[in-house]
């Protein structure tokens, strides 16, 4: 190597460039911080592997999410008014219950599942739906929705009803 620089190659000891990347000898990589340099681009692929692998988890996770448990929070979403009205359409006689809710709780709340239950004259048990409604209940808000119900008795014999709240999901949760 006539007057220019070199350097010793630290795999074979061979004398080589000192601008050479890799050995011409043992075709060894002399510069670690090189785009080429096949290590440094396996180290830059396992990376962004575990970057996208880490973004699926979380992306896994908040489709996988449950949301809070509704147990705690039962009390703090009741009816607040309700009314009964009778009515027919193209299939014969109909009972509506038309319900306001409120939510007192911090959280809000979807698919909320109702019983209506119905009573005769001598408060007897005659009838019973249930229902959901799934629009969201927002945080100290009210929200109002119709049951409809196919009565199973003569219209006569629904005198009250009451109408309780069963469940509801948390309305961040993807469930």
């Amino acid at each position: 190597m006539n007057g220019e620089v070199t350097k010793v190659c630290p795999y074979c000891a061979e004398q080589v460039k000192a601008v050479a990347k890799v050995c011409p000898r043992c075709r060894q990589w002399l510069t670690v911080f090189s785009l080429r340099n096949p290590i440094l681009f396996v180290l830059a692929l396992c990376v962004l592997g575990m970057v996208v692998c880490s973004l699926f988890a979380i992306a896994l996770r908040k489709q996988l999410n449950s949301g809070i448990d509704f147990a705690p929070y039962r009390d703090s979403i009741s009816v607040v008014d309700s009314r009964m009205t009778f009515g027919k359409d193209d299939n014969g006689p109909v009972v509506y219950v038309v319900t306001v809710i409120t939510n007192q709780s911090n959280l809000p709340w979807k698919e909320t599942e109702f019983d209506a239950r119905f009573f005769d004259k001598t408060g007897k048990l005659i009838d019973a739906q249930q229902w959901r409604d799934y629009s969201t209940i927002w945080p100290h808000g009210d929200s109002a929705f119709r049951i409809v119900v196919r009565p199973s008795h003569d219209l006569s014999d629904y005198q009250s009803y009451k109408v309780f709240v069963r469940s509801a999901r948390d309305a961040h949760s993807r469930l």
